[in-house]
């Protein structure tokens, strides 16, 4: 069903995006009419800071309804913020993206829905007066609590705090035309995983230990060395709505190479007015050191928005 839901969302922007029509004997793209929107200036000087923070809520409720049904609610909070300093020939651009959601529902646990720490600066050095800048990236990356296989109840924890917590440093060269697209290429990229909870491998608290995000027992840090592959494409589909894409691949040179490390995540917001907005996100991530199968996260939510700065 989610595969059906992401599906059909990538269908409708791809057919807005490139839909046709004929105007007065001319070919009218609606592409054109999106590119026209899109803010293609270069990054200006100084200080350009921007941040959304959302809070989104599903319900459904039922009271003698016939064809039945479970009472739940679900609730989710994130922040986006962004400090960027271009001085020069020099570009400092730092992110925050934060999110934790819960889900209630009768006579169930409480689960979640969401959670992400995700934390990244990135410094640059334009080269002559190109679009292209020296780079060096610092990313860490974990989550807030405990997580959970909730499709088996007596199993402990799979992951928690800094377990699996994840530091990434790289450095290459970044393409930057402007502040809607960003490709980065680096290929000297260290890539430290770290487990620092030991219930986590022990998830079925038998006393058997399991290795855990490729991380072994009693040494609680893997270090991998590789090339990183990156980008974000923001765009405008229209006046009210923005789509901000990002991805990641990773490979690791000392082992399995072809074993690529992946992820990518959308956010569709759907802006209503100053503070209220719906908002479609889907995640996917693969890598062979967790589950070894692609991993896929859907939200969509109508909740409160408040935003500053320039988008």
């Amino acid at each position: 069903m989610k595969k059906n839901t992401l599906l059909i969302l990538s269908s409708l922007i791809s057919i807005y995006s490139f839909g046709q029509t004929v105007k007065g004997g001319k070919v009218d793209t609606e592409s054109t009419k999106i590119l026209s929107k899109l803010d293609t200036a270069k990054k200006q000087e100084g200080w350009t800071i921007r941040g959304t923070n959302i809070l989104l809520l599903n319900q459904a409720a039922f009271s003698n309804w016939v064809a039945g049904g479970i009472n739940s609610v679900a609730l989710t909070a994130r922040t986006d913020y962004e400090f960027n300093l271009k001085k020069g020939k020099n570009l400092w651009e730092n992110r925050i993206l934060l999110g934790y959601g819960l889900r209630s529902e009768q006579k169930q646990q409480t689960t979640k829905v969401e959670d992400v720490i995700d934390l990244t600066s990135k410094y640059g050095y334009q080269i002559n007066n190109s679009n292209w800048f020296a780079a060096a990236a610092l990313n860490f990356k974990t989550q807030f609590s405990k997580g959970y296989d909730y499709s088996k109840p007596t199993q402990g924890y799979l992951s928690n705090f800094l377990s699996p917590g994840y530091i990434t440093a790289g450095f290459g060269v970044d393409y930057i035309p402007n502040d809607n697209f960003q490709l980065s290429i680096h290929p000297l990229t260290s890539r430290f995983t770290f487990v620092t909870d030991d219930a986590v491998f022990d998830p079925d608290n038998n006393g058997i230990l399991t290795e855990a995000f490729g991380v072994t027992p009693g040494k609680h840090l893997v270090y991998q060395l590789g090339a990183y592959v990156g980008g974000r494409y923001k765009t405008k589909l229209m006046d009210n709505i923005l789509l901000d894409n990002r991805f990641g691949v990773f490979s690791n040179y000392l082992k399995k190479p072809q074993n690529l490390v992946m992820a990518y995540s959308a956010i569709l917001d759907m802006k209503v007015n100053r503070f209220i907005s719906t908002q479609i996100t889907a995640d996917l991530f693969y890598d062979d050191n967790q589950i070894g199968k692609l991993q896929l996260k859907e939200t969509l939510g109508v909740g409160l928005t408040y935003k500053f700065g320039k988008y």
